[in-house]
C-alpha cells in the first residue's frame, strides 16, 4: 500500500486493495515518508476503517495531536476491552481530543475539578478503575502527571459510549443530587467504600435510568411496609419528602410508594 498522506510519524492514511480508505497507525510508520512512498506493513499496529460523517474530524486530531496522545488512547482502548467494555473504535475520538485538551490545560496550569468524583466512581466502578489506570498510562506515555480527578472524566467517556451522554450526565446529575440530600438530611457523610452506600448508589443509578427511559415500577402494595420504614428513623419522612420533591421539580417524574419502599429499604441499612 502506499501513503496517501502522512499525518505524523505514527499515522498515515493509505487505500487497501478493496478500494476503502483507511488510517493505519504505527510506531515509526510514518518515519520519512511522503504522499506516494509504500508502506512498510510489518509496521501497522492498527488500522482505522472510518465512517465518512467522523472522517474529517479524525483527520484532523491526527494532525494536531502528539504521537504519544494518539497511541496512549490506544492504550486506554485496549485496556478497557480487556477489562470488560465493550466499546466502539469510535470512541478513540473522544480519548484523543479529551487527553490532549486535558494536557493542554495541565500545562496552562489551569485546574478543572470533576465535581461528580465520588457519584461517578460508585457508579461506573469498572470506567473508573480504567481512568485511574489511563492517568497512569498518560504520565508513562506523554510524561505528564495528571490530577487524580481526571480518572472521572475519562471514567465519563467510557460510561458514555455505551449509553448517550446525555443520559450519563443525568444519571450523574440524580445520583449526586439525592446523595447530597441524604447526607444533609440525616446529618452525616457517606462511607463510599461501605457496601450499603454503593448498593444505594446502584439503586439510584438503575431508579434514574427507568425514570429516563418513562419506565415505572410496579408491583405489590407495600403500603404497610411504606408506613412501617417512613416511622422506622425520624428522618425518613424528610427524607423522602424532599427526594420526592427533587426529583419531580428537576426531572418531571413522582415516585410512587413502591419507589419509595426501595429507597427506604436501603437507607434503613445505613441508619439503623
Amino acid at each position: 500500500m502506499e501513503a496517501i498522506k502522512v499525518y505524523n510519524n505514527s499515522a498515515v492514511s493509505s487505500v487497501k486493495p478493496d478500494g476503502r480508505e483507511v488510517i493505519l497507525t504505527g510506531s515509526g510508520i510514518g518515519f520519512s515518508k511522503r504522499p506516494g512512498d509504500t508502506i512498510d506493513e510489518r509496521k501497522i499496529e492498527k488500522t482505522y476503517y472510518i465512517q465518512s460523517e467522523l472522517q474529517t474530524k479524525f483527520l484532523q486530531l491526527l494532525k494536531d495531536a502528539s504521537p504519544d496522545a494518539v497511541r496512549v488512547a490506544e492504550d486506554i482502548l485496549a485496556h478497557a476491552r480487556t477489562n470488560g467494555l465493550e466499546l466502539k473504535d469510535q470512541l478513540l475520538l473522544s480519548l484523543i481530543d479529551h487527553i490532549c485538551f486535558a494536557i493542554e490545560r495541565y500545562e496552562q496550569g489551569i485546574e478543572l475539578p470533576y465535581l461528580m468524583l465520588a457519584e461517578t466512581k460508585l457508579l461506573y466502578p469498572k470506567e473508573f478503575k480504567v481512568g485511574e489506570w489511563a492517568v497512569s498510562r498518560i504520565d508513562f506515555r506523554c510524561g505528564v502527571e495528571l490530577p487524580g480527578y481526571e480518572a472521572g472524566y475519562i471514567a465519563l467517556q467510557l460510561a458514555s459510549a455505551s449509553m448517550s451522554r446525555e443520559m450519563t450526565y443525568n444519571t450523574l446529575k440524580f445520583a449526586k443530587g439525592c446523595m447530597d440530600i441524604i447526607r444533609d438530611t440525616y446529618g452525616v457523610e457517606l462511607d463510599p467504600d461501605n457496601i450499603d452506600t454503593v448498593r444505594l448508589t446502584t439503586h439510584l443509578k438503575f431508579l434514574a435510568q427507568r425514570i429516563f427511559q418513562q419506565i415505572q415500577w410496579t408491583g405489590d402494595n407495600m403500603e404497610g411496609l411504606h408506613e412501617m420504614l417512613l416511622e422506622k428513623h425520624q428522618k425518613n419522612k424528610e427524607c423522602i419528602g424532599r427526594l420526592k420533591g427533587y426529583i419531580q421539580s428537576e426531572f418531571d417524574y413522582a415516585l410512587n410508594s413502591q419507589e419509595e419502599v426501595y429507597l427506604l429499604v436501603h437507607l434503613s441499612k445505613i441508619f439503623y
